[in-house]
C-alpha cells in the first residue's frame, strides 16, 4: 500500500510539472486572460493528463491532491524568492511600447497583434501608443503602462491583456 501511495505521489508531481510546461508554452498572455477556447483546451489537456496519472481509490486521490497542492505552494515560494526561477516558470516582462513607438518584434514574440495591444491601451485610458511612454506585458499576463508627459491619462495603470 505504501509503495502504491509513493507511486501516486510521483505521478502527481509529474502531472504538476506537465501542467507547468503546458502553461509556459502557452505564454504569459494566457495567465492574464484566456478565451473560452483557450480555457477548454487547457482543461481538456489537464483532464487527459490527470486521468493517466491518478490511480483508482480515495487514498490515491488524497495523496494526489496533497502532492499537487504542496508542489504548487513550494513552487510559489521558490518563485517569490528567486527571480531566475520565477522567470523560468512565468517568463520575463516584455516592453511592448517605448516612447510612443510599438515594438513589433516584442508583439510577435508574445503572439500579440497590434489590435490587441491597442485595445489593451484603450482599456487603460490611452487612445494611441503615442500617448504612452512605456507599456509592458508583465509576467502575470497583464499590460501595465506609463503615460507620456501631457497625455492626460493616468500616470500608471495595469490591466489584463486582451
Amino acid at each position: 500500500m505504501l509503495e502504491e501511495l509513493l507511486l501516486q505521489a510521483v505521478k502527481a508531481l509529474a502531472y504538476y510539472a506537465s501542467l507547468i510546461v503546458i502553461m509556459r508554452l502557452a505564454g504569459k498572455r494566457l495567465a492574464g486572460q484566456t478565451t473560452t477556447f483557450d480555457l477548454i483546451v487547457l482543461i481538456t489537456l489537464g483532464v487527459v493528463i490527470q486521468s493517466t496519472a491518478l490511480q483508482a481509490g480515495w487514498p490515491n486521490a488524497i495523496v494526489f491532491v496533497i502532492t499537487v497542492f504542496a508542489a504548487h505552494r513550494g513552487l510559489a515560494a521558490l518563485c517569490a524568492n528567486s527571480t531566475w526561477i520565477r522567470h523560468l516558470v512565468r517568463g520575463k516582462p516584455r516592453v511592448l511600447v517605448r516612447d510612443g513607438r510599438v515594438i513589433d518584434a516584442a508583439l510577435k514574440r508574445e503572439s500579440m497583434s497590434r489590435e490587441e495591444l491597442l485595445a489593451g491601451l484603450r482599456k487603460l485610458g490611452y487612445d494611441s501608443p503615442e500617448a504612452v511612454k512605456s507599456a509592458v506585458l508583465e509576467e502575470t499576463g497583464h499590460i501595465s503602462a506609463v503615460g507620456a508627459e501631457g497625455s492626460g491619462a493616468k500616470v500608471t495603470t495595469e490591466l489584463q491583456s486582451p
